[in-house]
């Protein structure tokens, strides 16, 4: 191989490397909220994202198996969070099971309609730069 094919070789790479880098900054990294056990009343998810960095552009992908209790509800009033109501500000309601929400810049609340599984710890918020 010729040096010139070397360091076309090398520049090309470089590149391809440089536009994976701007990709996830563009397109956002994508967590499962609660990793393994998902979003469900059996754990605190409320305290899944110490330790984690958000942007805006990232993506949560809530999973549950009961979508008929375990409805995602985003809301972005602190009061309504901490009380686990999200009847009369709920801004996006998610009933898949396998909902995948791209994080907004500054405050982003989730509680479920079941108030009780939100007094357990199934409600989440996290700030995204």
């Amino acid at each position: 191989m010729s040096i010139g094919m070397s360091k076309l070789l090398v520049i090309g790479i470089s590149l391809f490397v440089c536009l994976l880098f701007q990709c996830e900054e563009i397109y956002g990294k994508e967590y499962v909220v609660g990793d393994e056990k998902g979003w469900s009343p059996d754990h605190n998810v409320s305290s899944w994202p110490e330790g984690k960095k958000f942007k805006a552009g990232d993506v949560l992908n809530f999973k549950y198996t009961n979508p008929s209790f375990e409805v995602v509800a985003l809301i972005n009033y602190p009061g309504y969070y901490e009380a686990c109501d999200p009847y009369p500000v709920a801004k996006d309601i998610y009933t898949s099971g396998n909902d995948h929400v791209v994080l907004e810049k500054g405050p982003n609340a989730f509680v479920p309609f079941d108030i009780s599984y939100c007094k357990r710890g199934m409600k989440l918020q996290v700030e995204a730069d």
